[in-house]
């Protein structure tokens, strides 16, 4: 199925609007699509989950289905800035001597709200609660494998690109 079908198949199911700006984050090709009028405005390499597909609480999976983007953190940051808690820690991730072990999210942060009550939203499954992001990430030699931890990893470039184009309650569909 082409994306353009396959955003609005789940739009009509779910009765949401699209968004004219949307993402289509595809786990076995480890790409995001950006769309604007279903239009392909560009690709990008991400690392997806480790531990691979999980809708879970804890189970560090990189959850499927519908979201929309809720914040954008990070405005103005210098490239490769580390976010804790979703704060500016003012540093950039080489001044921390375990930047090449840590999976610090860094540059910027589009924060997911699931849009699928029972799947990607509410109880066990939650993934504004399970903390999901699209982010920057000081393992940029990794994108295009899954090495992170549930979220959607990008180099830092990508995502601070990304953030500059992509507006709040954007869609985002994360699908196998």
């Amino acid at each position: 199925m082409d994306h353009v079908r396959a955003i609005d198949q789940i739009c009509n199911d779910l009765a949401v609007e699209k968004t004219p700006q949307w993402l289509l984050a595809v786990v076995g090709e480890q790409r995001v699509y950006c769309y604007w009028r279903d239009r392909l405005e560009a690709v990008y390499r991400i690392s997806t989950a480790k531990n691979g597909i999980c809708q879970l609480r804890d189970s560090e999976g990189t959850p499927l289905g519908l979201h929309k983007i809720t914040e954008k953190i990070g405005d103005g940051a210098p490239w490769g800035t580390v976010f804790i808690g979703r704060k500016s820690t003012g540093k950039i991730f080489t001044e921390y001597a375990d930047w090449e072990e840590k999976g610090y999210v860094t540059s910027r942060i589009l924060r997911l709200r699931g849009l699928q009550e029972g799947y990607n939203s509410g109880g066990n499954c939650d993934s504004y609660d399970r903390f999901i992001y699209i982010h920057g990430t000081a393992r940029e030699r990794a994108i295009g494998t899954p090495c992170g931890r549930g979220c959607i990893n990008m180099l830092n470039s990508d995502v601070i690109a990304l953030y500059r184009k992509i507006a709040i309650d954007s869609l985002v569909l994360i699908r196998e």
